[in-house]
Order: structure tokens, then sequence, then C-alpha cells
């Protein structure tokens, strides 16, 4: 067979197998490589940000936990997705699309607790709320996260390097992965019970990225699995493409974690 009919070959078989596709988990799954399980994009990355989109194959990842693509896509030509569903359907049939069965090991079903758990849910936000509310009236209305570094001068400090932040994409922090560690440590935990109140935590960073506080609930549902700072992280990035570590670095200013801003500094 002449060269050049081996690299047609070769180029046909390249275009014929689907690199990008998970060779473990179904289209709606990715593959974890460091609990070697499939995780749920719904999980991950909650349900598609407007309508008219679905789940990418995979949500995106390969099998090495890298990013080839958005996590989501818009609907085929003659599909929709009006409620938000994980995939989308043929337009006007009423009918949502199937979800793809048979892959190995899932990294934790969690979705069918949650519904059983939705009741009591509701009743921990309401209250939360209602604490949070009364003790808003009779104390300042910030509290620092105890144990954060919350001095003028090392704030000020901090903040200098906000420019330096700015033009830098914020998914760079999921490839700093020492940075993102630091910041998970700083962040992600929250007072027990007989603590005090605490603000510049992750679920107080949710709220500055606009997201609600039962997207704060689910995502602290998943620890120890999974980060609700990295989940947050990924949620920003895949709903904001811009989104910048400047950005990051103003909300941590404006909750006074000057702790988690030096740290975040480091990439400047």
């Amino acid at each position: 067979m002449r060269p050049q009919h081996l690299l047609s070959a070769a180029l046909f078989l390249a275009q014929a197998v689907p690199h990008e596709a998970s060779q473990h988990c179904n289209r709606l799954e990715y593959w974890n490589p460091d609990n070697l399980c499939c995780g749920s994009c719904l999980q991950r990355f909650g349900p598609p940000p407007c309508p008219d989109y679905e789940f990418s194959e995979n949500c995106g990842l390969n099998d090495f936990g890298d990013h080839i693509m958005h996590p989501f896509q818009e609907c085929p030509r003659g599909q929709c997705n009006p409620d938000l569903a994980e995939l989308c359907s043929f337009c006007g049939s009423g009918t949502r699309a199937p979800t793809p069965e048979g892959s190995r090991q899932r990294c934790g079903e969690v979705l069918a607790l949650l519904t059983f758990a939705l009741p009591l849910v509701l009743v921990l936000l309401v209250t939360s709320a209602a604490i949070l509310l009364f003790a808003r009236k009779r104390h300042s209305p910030y509290l620092p996260y105890p144990g954060s570094n919350t001095s003028g001068g090392s704030l000020m400090t901090s903040e200098a390097e906000l420019p330096n932040l700015a033009s830098q994409p914020l998914s760079r922090l999921l490839d700093e992965l020492e940075v993102l560690e630091e910041l998970i440590v700083l962040l992600d935990p929250e007072p027990g019970p007989g603590g005090a109140l605490a603000c510049g935590t992750t679920r107080h960073l949710a709220a500055k990225y606009g997201l609600p506080a039962s997207w704060s609930t689910f995502a602290y549902s998943l620890r120890p699995s999974h980060s609700p700072l990295r989940a947050l992280i990924e949620m920003v990035v895949a709903r904001e493409p811009s989104a910048s570590l400047g950005q990051l670095g103003t909300h941590l200013a404006q909750l006074g974690r000057a702790d988690a801003l030096q740290v975040l500094s480091k990439l400047a």
C-alpha cells in the first residue's frame, strides 16, 4: 500500500474513534481519575444555565480530568430544552430525552437522597435565614471568620495585587492545584453549631457570584468527596468563561478575607 494511502487510512481511523468520549462512563457522567469511578455531570455543574442547552458529552471532560470543551452545548437542530433537563428532546414532544444507562461504579448517588431530604433542607434554610436576620439586628453587619487575618495593612497589601490578577482567567485556578488546595482549607470550613456566625466562607463567596443559598446547601452536601469551593469555581467558569482572578480577589477583599487574598496573590 502506498504511503499516501496509509496516511489516509490513519486519518480516517482517527476521525472514526471519538477520543473525547469517556472509555468508562456514559454520556451524562465523567470519569474521576482520583477515585476511579464515574461522577454525575448534574451533581458537579448543576443543570444547564439557560433553556435550549444540554450537557456536552461527559460534561466536556476527558478521562484524565482535563476540560476539553465547554460543559454545556446548544441543542441540536429541531430539539429544545425549556425545562433545563440534562439532555434536549424534540421540540413540542413534551417528553424528556432518556438518560443513558450502564456505566461503572458511581462516585455517589446523592440525587435520590436530595429528593427524600428536600423538606428538611427547606426547613433548615428558613431557620438559618431567620437566625441570620436576628443576629444582624443585634450585632454588626460584618463578623469575620474566626482565625482570618483582617488587619487593614495586610488587606491593603493584598489588594495591591488585584490589577495583576485582573487579566488572568479564573479557570487558571483549576490548574494551580496547590493554590486551590490552600484556598479550600481557608474558605470551605464552617463553624460548628456552637460557633459564632461567620462571613467570608465559600457559602458567602457563592452569594457574591449570584448563586442562591440552595446551591450552596447542595454543594456542601457533597463534602467531603467534593470541595464546595472547587464546585463554585467550576460553576462560575462554565457560566462565565470570561470570569477573572481579579474578580475573585475583589470578592475576597469585600468579605475581609485577607488571608485567602494573600494566597491568591501567588498567581499574580
